[in-house]
This record gives structure tokens, sequence and C-alpha cells, in this order.
């Protein structure tokens, strides 16, 4: 390194010296914010920092909560049919107006102290026998959607694996990384 470098940095460390030494022990320690956004994974894509709600081509067709207390996993979804005829809703993991015959909900809470006991959400299709969504919460507030099968409000399949999230044959996401801000995760 050139003299003048060195120099600089030592000047640079003194005055952080300075201040560090001059401040109140008060403003040297951060005060423990608590985590506001969720983090989706979706196959392989990941959307950090949002509030939960899932849009699906320009509608909200998902909703995520976590009840930390509990350590529960909320779902709130409305499910279509492959012309866009809404088929169910689910309130908060209660299966509402419409699809109550038809779509089962399994919840598993973290109320066991049993290790395999994870916190999940498992949607099935009496129908077809076939699972329509199934997510867990894996850590805090960061949910992992392993897989899924369903139609949004345009009549589209939207699948959802370990490796990708396509919609139609038009769309399909893989290894995305999406910073949403607060807001809601968008997928086209």
């Amino acid at each position: 390194m050139n003299d003048r470098l060195v120099r600089d940095l030592k000047m640079n460390d003194q005055l952080q010296m300075n201040q560090i030494e001059n401040a109140d022990s008060s403003d040297l320690i951060e005060e423990a914010k608590p985590e506001t956004g969720l983090e989706l994974h979706m196959g392989s894509n990941v959307f950090r920092n949002i509030n939960g709600v899932v849009k699906l081509q320009g509608k909200e067709q998902m909703f995520w909560e976590v009840v930390p207390d509990l350590r529960t996993l909320l779902l709130t979804m409305d499910l279509y049919d492959d012309k866009g005829v809404r088929v169910g809703h689910i309130r908060r993991n209660v299966v509402k107006s419409g699809g109550t015959g038809r779509f089962t909900i399994t919840v598993n809470s973290h109320a066991s102290t049993r290790p395999e006991n994870v916190p999940s959400v498992t949607v099935s299709d009496r129908s077809n026998g076939q699972i329509v969504i199934e997510a867990f919460l894996v850590q805090g507030r960061k949910i992992r959607i392993a897989t899924g099968s369903f139609f949004s409000h345009k009549g589209e399949l939207v699948e959802i694996s370990p490796h990708y999230c396509r919609i139609g044959i038009g769309r399909t996401l893989f290894g995305d990384v999406v910073e949403g801000r607060g807001g809601n995760a968008l997928i086209d």
C-alpha cells in the first residue's frame, strides 16, 4: 500500500474511535426490531419482505399469514376452475362458499414439541384426489410452497414444484429473487 492510503486509513480509524468514546452508551445499542414482511418461496423463486398477498395475473388470489404465538400458518385463497369460474374460497384455513364438499384442508400447527410436526397447510381436491397447494412454515416468517396445482382467475393452470412456478404455457419462473418492500408478490 502506498503511504497516503495507510495514513488515510489510520486517520479514519482514529476518528471512528473518537466517535465511539464520545458516544452515549445508549447510542451504541441497537434496538431489536420486529420482523415485518414474509418471505415466500414458490419453487426456486423467492419473494422477500412481502405483505402476504400473492397476485396472480393482476388479481389477489392468495393471502398468507403467520400467527407467531401459535406458530401457525393461515391461508386465504380463491379457487377457480379451468374456465376461470370461482369454485371455492378458503378463509384463514376454513373452506367457505361453494367448496365445502369439494376441498379439504389439513393444518399442522407447532403446538406439539415433536420435531416432525412442522407448521403446514395442505389443500386437497376431493374430486380428483390431487393436492391443490401445500405449504410449510420453515422458519419464523419464511413460507415454502412445496407443491401446487390450481387455476388462476383467467382459467390458466398454475403449477408449483420445488424447481419452478409455471402459469399456463407462456410463463415459467425459475430462480427469481424479488424484493417486495412490504408489497404484494406479483406474478403476471
